[in-house]
């Protein structure tokens, strides 16, 4: 019986960022890549903190920001700081995120 080969549990860096710069995605789309795309569009206007890239519909922010750095290549500043987010709460270290740097061949989301 021949050996099946396993695919890689994470597309190498090359492929990602090839796809998903081609791909279009409903603004309420809760793919991964979707939100990438919205949180990347709305750095490039200016720093966003949690609370503003979630009214934009992106979840587990601090997880997108992580892939956004570590598979694609762009560099984006995390402040930690006090306050009250939008549903009232105070909540102690949240994000303020800058992007700074961005890969080369970056496309406009």
């Amino acid at each position: 019986m021949a050996a099946k080969k396993k695919t890689p549990a994470v597309a190498p860096v090359g492929v990602l960022k090839k796809t998903q710069s081609s791909l279009k995605f409903s603004d309420k789309s809760t793919r991964a890549e979707a939100q990438q795309q919205r949180i990347i569009a709305a750095l490039r206007s200016g720093p966003k903190t949690t609370d503003d890239l979630r009214a934009l519909g992106c979840y587990q922010v601090s997880a997108r920001v992580h892939a956004l750095r570590h598979r694609l290549g762009y560099e984006i500043q995390t402040d930690l700081f006090d306050g009250y987010a939008a549903d009232g709460y105070s909540h102690a270290r949240m994000a303020r995120y800058t992007l700074v740097g961005e890969p080369e061949g970056a496309v406009d989301a």
